[in-house]
């Protein structure tokens, strides 16, 4: 491979992440509080009660209390691995990449998976408080940023 490929392949790269990183919809208005991360150092195969959990590596856990402003927004993200989320107080407004809402309010739960953009929002005017479980890989991110899928909401 020239050396004129390989510059113009890594130039190329550098603007793509570039546009990934300025297309991000980070989070505005909302504090979180990480409570504890640790990990599962070995393989887990748990069932009972008609609930299964199966990792077959050494897997990454962590607590977080997170407390949304009136008008905050998550921004748009994903998370690596499976997220569990308890609305403790108040309500948000939970947007898929096909841009339909849900609304979430205090004593319900939801969970998010996969490589497709998420955002909440508390669209009311008073705080809206959740605990967010993550069973993500070993060492990786709580959250990646991603761009608006093409939805009309933040």
């Amino acid at each position: 491979m020239s050396k004129r490929l390989i510059v113009t392949t890594l130039a190329i790269l550098a603007a793509a992440v570039s546009v990934t990183v300025a297309l991000a919809t980070p989070a505005v208005g909302s504090i979180g509080t990480l409570f504890a991360r640790g990990t599962l150092t070995t393989p887990v195969n748990a069932k009972a009660d008609g609930i299964t959990l199966r990792a077959d590596h050494r897997t990454g856990h962590a607590v977080q209390k997170i407390v949304f402003a009136p008008g905050a927004t998550s921004g748009w993200h994903r998370h690596p691995g499976v997220v569990l989320v308890t609305v403790e107080s108040g309500a948000l407004m939970h947007y898929d990449s096909n841009c339909t809402p849900e609304l979430v309010a205090a004593g319900q739960s939801f969970w998010e998976a996969g490589q497709h953009a998420t955002v909440v929002r508390n669209e009311t005017a008073h705080d809206t408080v959740v605990y967010v479980s993550y069973i993500l890989p070993t060492g990786a991110p709580l959250r990646i940023d991603m761009p608006n899928p093409g939805c009309s909401v933040e």
